[in-house]
Formats: C-alpha cells, sequence, structure tokens
C-alpha cells in the first residue's frame, strides 16, 4: 500500500481499511509537503464544506502525493551547457566589434572636428588671398591707369607695375596640346623644297648680276650713239640696271633669309627635344608640389611639351610671315624689270624699226647694231649672250619667286589647320605619347640638317660653274 502511495497514482480510501492505511493517509495528510488537486478534488472539497461530517472522512477524496524522485525527462545537461556558452561567445564578440567600431568612428570624428576648426584661420587666409587677387585682376587696369604717372619715378619705370605683360595675339589662341608629328611633317617638306629653289635662286641672282653689268656697258653705248632719243634711251637702261641689281639682291637675300629660317625651325626644335628629356628625366621631389601628387608628373610633362609646341609653332609663324614678305617684294621687283624692258622696247622701236620687235632680243640687238662687232668691242662677246638672255634670267627668277611664295602660302593654310586642331580641348584630338614627339622632332632635325647641307653644297658648285672658277681650274 506504502509502495502505491509513492508512486504518485491516485489512493482510494473506504470504511474497509485498515487502521494502518487510515494511519498512513493522516501521515500523508499531516505531510507538510504541498499537494495539488483535480478538478474533480476541488469539488469533493466544496461538498466537504456544505457537509463538515462528509469533510471527516478521509477517503472519500481522491489524493495526489508527489513523488519527489520522479521528474519530467530533460535534454541532456552538457550539451545544453555547450550551446549556451557558443551563444554567448558569439554576443559578446559582436558586442565588443560594435563598441570598437562606435569609439573607432567617435574617436576619427573628434580628431576631424578638432583638424577643420584649426584649418578655420589658413583656409580664411587663402580665400582672402583668392578674393584680393580676383578683385585686383579685375581693376588692374584701371589701377595702371590711376598710377600712371608714378611710372615716370626713377626705379619704377622697369617694374612690373608699369610694364604689363604682352596680350595674347588677337584670333590666336595657344595650344591646349601638341601635334608634334605633323608639325614637323609639314616643317621638313616646306624648307626641302625652299632649300632646293633657293640654290637656284642664288644662281639666278649671279645670272642678273652678270647682265646688270652688260646693260650698264650698253647704256654707255647708247649714250655715245647716234640715237635721236640717246639721252632718254640711256636713263631708261640706268634705271633698268639699278632695278636689276635691287632685284638681285633680294634674290640674294631671299635664299639667305630661307636659310636663316631653317636654322631657327632646327634651334627651336633642339631646344623642344632637350626640354621634354629633361622635365622627363627630372625626379619628383617631396618638396615640389608635383612629388606630393602621383598624377601632376605627367600633366607637368604634358605642360612642357604643349608650351614647347606654342614656341616652335610661333617661330614657324615669324619664319614664315618674313619670308613671305620677302617673296613678294621679289615679285613686285621682277615685274618693275618686266616694266622697264617694255619702255626700252617701245623707245628702240620708235628709233629703229630694223631692230628686232621680240623684248627677250631687244638688248642683244642693241648691242649688235651699236658696236658689237667694232674690233674695240670683240673682248665684250659674252655681254651679248648676257643681254639676249636677261629676259629669261628674269623669267626663271619670277618662276623661282612664285613658286617660293606659292609654298610658303601652302605652310601658311597648314599652320592654321594645324593651330585650330590644337587650340581645341584635348579631348577632341588624338592622345599622342610623349615618345611620338621625340621621335618626329629628332627625325625633322635630321631631314632638315641633311637638306641644309645639301642645299649648300648644290649652292657651291652653281656658283663655281656661274663663275666658271671651275672651268678655268681644269
Amino acid at each position: 500500500m506504502v509502495s502505491r502511495a509513492t508512486t504518485g497514482d491516485p489512493v482510494p480510501t473506504s470504511p474497509h481499511a485498515s487502521d494502518d492505511h487510515w494511519e498512513d493517509v493522516e501521515d500523508i495528510e499531516n505531510h507538510p509537503r504541498p499537494f495539488t488537486l483535480t478538478p474533480s478534488s476541488s469539488g469533493s472539497v466544496r461538498v466537504g464544506i456544505s457537509s463538515p461530517r462528509k469533510r471527516r472522512f478521509v477517503q472519500t477524496r481522491t489524493t495526489y502525493i508527489a513523488s519527489p524522485a520522479r521528474k519530467p525527462a530533460l535534454p541532456p545537461t552538457p550539451k545544453k551547457t555547450k550551446l549556451n556558452r557558443k551563444g554567448v561567445a558569439q554576443e559578446e564578440i559582436i558586442g565588443h566589434a560594435v563598441q570598437g567600431a562606435s569609439f573607432t568612428l567617435r574617436y576619427v570624428f573628434s580628431i576631424l572636428s578638432i583638424a577643420i576648426r584649426l584649418l578655420r584661420i589658413p583656409l580664411a587666409l587663402l580665400a582672402f588671398l583668392w578674393l584680393l587677387a580676383l578683385i585686383v585682376g579685375r581693376i588692374s587696369l584701371t589701377l595702371r591707369v590711376a598710377f600712371g604717372p608714378l611710372c615716370y619715378v626713377p626705379g619704377l619705370y622697369g617694374s612690373r607695375f608699369c610694364n604689363p605683360p604682352p596680350r595674347a595675339i588677337a584670333g590666336v589662341e595657344q595650344p591646349r596640346w601638341a601635334d608634334y608629328p605633323k608639325l614637323v611633317d609639314i616643317q621638313s617638306t616646306t624648307f626641302e623644297h625652299l632649300l632646293d629653289g633657293s640654290v637656284g635662286g642664288s644662281g639666278l641672282a649671279l645670272e642678273i648680276k652678270k647682265a646688270e653689268m652688260a646693260t650698264t656697258d650698253l647704256a654707255t653705248l647708247v649714250r655715245i650713239s647716234n640715237l635721236k632719243s640717246r639721252d632718254m634711251l640711256s636713263d631708261t637702261l640706268g634705271e633698268f640696271v639699278e632695278d636689276a641689281k635691287k632685284t638681285g639682291r633680294d634674290l640674294q637675300k631671299l635664299s639667305s633669309k630661307i636659310g636663316g629660317a631653317v636654322d631657327s625651325i632646327m634651334a627651336i626644335n633642339d631646344h623642344a627635344l632637350h626640354s621634354i628629356e629633361a622635365e622627363q628625366s627630372k625626379p619628383p621631389t617631396i618638396m615640389s608640389l608635383y612629388g606630393l601628387i602621383p598624377w601632376s608628373a605627367q600633366k607637368a610633362l604634358n605642360d612642357v611639351v604643349a608650351h614647347t609646341f606654342g614656341e616652335a609653332m610661333g617661330v614657324l609663324a615669324s619664319s614664315m610671315q618674313r619670308l613671305i614678305l620677302e617673296a613678294e617684294v621679289n615679285i613686285a621687283n621682277l615685274d618693275k624689270l618686266e616694266e622697264r624692258l617694255m619702255t626700252i622696247h617701245d623707245l628702240v622701236s620708235r628709233e629703229d624699226l630694223s631692230l628686232s620687235s621680240a623684248k627677250s632680243e631687244l638688248l642683244a640687238d642693241l648691242w649688235t647694231k651699236l658696236g658689237g662687232n667694232k674690233k674695240k668691242l670683240r673682248g665684250f662677246e659674252s655681254h651679248l649672250d648676257l643681254l639676249k638672255n636677261l629676259s629669261l634670267y628674269r623669267k626663271k627668277a619670277l618662276a623661282h619667286v612664285v613658286a617660293s611664295l606659292q609654298a610658303l602660302n601652302t605652310l601658311s593654310s597648314d599652320m592654321e589647320d594645324i593651330r585650330e586642331r590644337v587650340a581645341a580641348p584635348e579631348l577632341m584630338g588624338p592622345s599622342i605619347p610623349i615618345q611620338v614627339h621625340m621621335k618626329s622632332i629628332k627625325s625633322g632635325l635630321e631631314r632638315l640638317k641633311d637638306g641644309r647641307v645639301r642645299a649648300k653644297k648644290l649652292e657651291e658648285d652653281t656658283v663655281r660653274r656661274i663663275l666658271g672658277i671651275g672651268e678655268t681650274s681644269g
């Protein structure tokens, strides 16, 4: 009976129970441990309260005795503890990471806030200087006009305030990027042609000089002749000699200026090449701004290339303008020489209709008529050929000058095209590596140098041939 009570099963009581059983139930009821009642038992309790006599009979209640030895099934204790430890460790790691990140952010923010507060004065100073420069730049012209009388004070005349920087040429924009391959190509092509033509120009200048001397002798013969208009014809021949002299000098000057232009272009190209090489080999330093900014070194090199390209364009443009003016002067001289020949032809035609009507043979016929067959003039047989070919020399010289002028005008058009392209932003033009620029400059220098040497040698041979130096020595 006691074993059944310990299992937790309900123990019914009845009048037939023994005294031991009654004592056991009474002992259990008097036990201090708590017990629970089922709904049925609670109902029996309420009946007991209404009837005191029923309350005394304990056996009418169903009593549940909690057994301390019997417990509900639980998961294994070691596994649960291990899982709890893992969860706690992960939560601790996450918590510490969040705390560390928040502390780092607060620390960095505090440093930046202090740095920004300390930078207020330098930034304010830089903003002040920038605004001051902007204002001064806007009113610089007004200040120069207002304080212009101060430039007469000794010591201030040569200052930058009294000598403002030169402005850019109107309508000409500075290059933003360089195109040395195209520039060197047109330089080499044009000046090789001009150098080859300058050799013929120098030879023609000598031929015209010799014809000028023959015309001077012819003017002397006219002055002592029996021609009716000998004075007028002699004066006209004298003017023709002066024009021929000026034409020969200008032809020689044109050839010299072509050589000088080639030398100037070679010098500026050599300067550009050495400037680019020096900038490329310059190591960045910590003290310079380019050493702190990695991409600034390439930008500085591109700026040097663009600057030297602008200088090369400027030298080429100025040389080309001088050559064009010189060619125009030569064309004017040759046209004037032609007008003099026409005047002489008119005078001689009125004097003697038996002379040749061709202007190219006019002076030669006049020389023959006035004394070319006399014994005292037989030592001047070459004058007849010179006078006969004078018109031919003039035509050749005119063709040479016109061809040179045409080449210069073509060069001018090509330069305008290059100037317009390089004045546009770099994104609109091709990206040319620095090595390509340097290689183009080197090849252009070699071509111009070879052309200069070849033209000089040909010029020497031409002069020797015209003066008869080679024939005399041989």
